[in-house]
């Protein structure tokens, strides 16, 4: 339906270019019938009455009718092919002089052919050739006088010619419209697939640009841009030192007329090397379009450009997704021995008195315990992905639970570990098991304190519900701030910027807000301290419960 208006376009505007020549004849004929005709002839009057109430009519029709009628509907065409012939036919009949009108009715068939269906264009064209062999026999004393069968002869061919015009004029109006519609839909399908193109150009985190044969950049997305150091498109490659290796590529590939493949390192003054995969392919033009008067049909240079840091953190990832299923296995085995290691070395140094034996002692037993929160690391990922599936565990209520994490965790390091609360939620009930919450703000508040400054308020958890029913928990931390390729990683497993870390602190994060239907995410924050600080914030976003919180669980925490 909307494919069928746009066709209608067009033919609107020549639909009202006729209603208005319409007008204009009217007035040309009515001029013409007083050049013509005798003032004081009784003619006169009644030809201009006719062309004015013509005229009238045309006007009102033309300031009514805003689209053509359908093709289908013959009696639509009524007010306006209808009412030309029959004006024509009847200042044709009142005539005075030898002059003839017929001519006009090459108008009518035009419009009727251009505008009209077959049905319209073939009847104008029987009443023309009708009227026009009634009009020969008119008036005529015996039909087989010579010059009634001449005119009779003549009439008859000029009707037929009307018909050949109708018909030849129909013919090419159709072709116009079925055109027009193939035009459309084409034009439809192009838009729907520049905007299918635009979308993944926008979201593939491989950089894409295309070249011209001048080395000019003319489309590049997002992630080619960041590549680029976000210049202002088009932009000449070879104005970039640090891409002379690119533009040779492209250059080669133009010249060789075949895909090149190959590995570039991109250096930039005062910024890190960076390893780039570099693919080049051709567009060709269309033989047969030969030259265009523009640039569009020339051949073009595609540009990917995949970073082989994000390569190699994929790799890395899988690696270590893999290393980590087999490390819970190790991780298992080791603990007794690790253990008997652990209470070996406290008796070893209950017996020792020198201060040197007293150290290695102590380096043995904090390594140890690092050695076993790594393992207890390692195995909390087999619990989570073995534990409770989306939808289950408890109904807690957010603030509570949170008030008395947060003062455990306090009174874990009185001096060391203070944390300012803003506890916003209401009465709010989250579907989360306790034990999980605990873990996941355990983990939160330790990574917190580990960056944060020594002062007051650096460390603040927050929650909050707004009104589309959304639970939210915060713990922000005035730290520096992340580099962009350790944010990327944040949530992986043994991903970590410090070598003393196991890097599966966040990543059992996430998979305990994935099993309980959450969603946690990192962005920079601001907030007063109370001069306006930038910090970091771990956002957590619950799923909202459906039933009351569990009796013994508020009485637990409403005891402690």
């Amino acid at each position: 339906m909307a494919t069928q208006e746009l066709m209608e376009t067009p033919f609107k505007r020549l639909w009202r270019g006729y209603l208005v020549a319409r007008v204009f004849v009217a007035l040309l004929l009515a001029l013409g019938v007083m050049a013509i005709t005798p003032a004081q002839s009784g003619q006169l009057l009644s030809q201009l009455a006719l062309l004015g109430v013509y005229g009238i009519s045309a006007m009102l029709y033309a300031a009514l009718s805003h689209k053509p009628p359908p093709q289908r509907r013959v009696y639509a065409w009524l007010p306006t092919v209808g009412m030309d012939l029959l004006l024509i036919s009847l200042l044709e009949i009142t005539k005075t002089g030898t002059y003839t009108l017929t001519p006009m009715f090459g108008l009518a068939v035009l419009f009727a052919g251009t505008m009209g269906g077959w049905l319209v264009t073939l009847g104008s064209c029987a009443y023309i050739t009708i009227f026009l062999i009634v009009e020969s026999l008119s008036f005529r004393v015996s039909v087989l006088d010579p010059d009634v069968t001449q005119n009779t002869v003549q009439a008859g061919m000029a009707g037929a010619a009307y018909f050949l015009v109708g018909i030849l004029v129909r013919l090419l109006a159709s072709r116009v419209e079925r055109e027009t519609l193939q035009g459309l839909r084409n034009a439809a399908a192009a838009n729907q697939q520049e905007q299918i193109n635009a979308l993944i150009l926008q979201n593939l985190p491989d950089g894409v640009m295309v070249a011209d044969q001048d080395l000019q950049v003319r489309v590049a997305n997002p992630a080619a841009m960041n590549l680029l150091g976000h210049p202002h498109l088009p932009l000449a490659l070879a104005q970039l030192p640090a891409w002379r290796g690119v533009v040779e590529q492209v250059t080669q590939t133009f010249a060789d007329q075949k895909p090149v493949s190959q590995d570039l390192a991109i250096t930039a003054p005062q910024m890190a090397p960076i390893g780039l995969h570099v693919r080049t392919w051709l567009t060709h033009p269309l033989p047969t379009f030969g030259s265009i008067g523009s640039h569009d049909n020339d051949p073009l240079c595609l540009v990917f450009l995949h970073d082989l840091r994000e390569i190699e953190a994929r790799l890395r990832t899988e690696k270590m997704a893999a290393m980590g299923r087999m490390s819970a296995a190790v991780a298992h085995e080791i603990r007794n021995p690790l253990t008997a290691i652990t209470q070996a070395n406290a008796l070893l140094d209950e017996d020792l008195t020198d201060p040197g034996q007293k150290r290695l002692t102590y380096m043995v037993e904090q390594n140890a315990l690092r050695l076993g929160r790594i393992a207890e690391d390692i195995l909390d990922i087999a619990r989570v992905h073995n534990q409770i599936q989306p939808g289950d565990g408890d109904s807690i209520a957010l603030n509570d639970t949170v008030l008395q994490i947060c003062h455990d965790w306090m009174a874990m390091a009185p001096a060391a570990h203070t944390v300012s609360l803003s506890l916003q939620a209401d009465d709010s009930l989250v579907a989360f098991d306790t034990g999980h919450l605990r873990q996941l703000l355990y983990n939160l508040l330790n990574n917190g304190q580990r960056y944060r400054r020594d002062c007051a308020d650096s460390l603040r958890v927050s929650t909050h519900s707004s009104l589309t029913g959304t639970t939210t928990l915060v713990v922000w931390s005035d730290g520096a701030p992340i580099e962009p390729t350790i944010e990327k990683h944040l949530f992986e497993p043994f991903f970590s910027s410090e070598s003393r870390s196991s890097g599966l602190g966040l990543y059992i994060c996430r998979e305990l807000c994935t099993r309980h239907g959450a969603m946690i995410r990192y962005e920079r924050q601001s907030t007063e301290l109370p001069a306006l600080t930038q910090g970091n914030a771990f956002i957590v976003q619950f799923r909202r419960a459906a039933s009351p919180a569990h009796p013994q669980q508020t009485d637990l925490i409403h005891q402690a």
